[in-house]
């Protein structure tokens, strides 16, 4: 959560989740962002490659609610989704 802490207790955002699978799998970098709320996020990239995999849909067709903490549920299909690509 900062260069000296790694904050254990605190909840994982989506686009946090994103960077995690997108690093972890070396997904390639996306070239379209189909996310409107995502545009000007940090960790666009890393959303929109998320995407491309077929990994993530968002939250709405055209949101991926980046700042939203990641549900158990959510992130179970997520590493679902993320094992079938490997």
């Amino acid at each position: 959560c900062s260069p000296s802490k790694y904050c254990p207790e605190r909840p994982v955002t989506r686009a946090e989740m994103a960077a995690f699978l997108v690093r972890a799998l070396e997904l390639p970098d996306a070239t379209d962002n189909v996310f409107t709320d995502t545009k000007v996020h940090s960790l666009e990239s890393e959303i929109g490659a998320l995407h491309a995999a077929g990994i993530t849909d968002g939250c709405s067709p055209s949101k991926y609610c980046p700042e939203r903490p990641v549900t158990r549920a959510e992130m179970a299909a997520f590493l679902v989704r993320a094992l079938e690509t490997v």
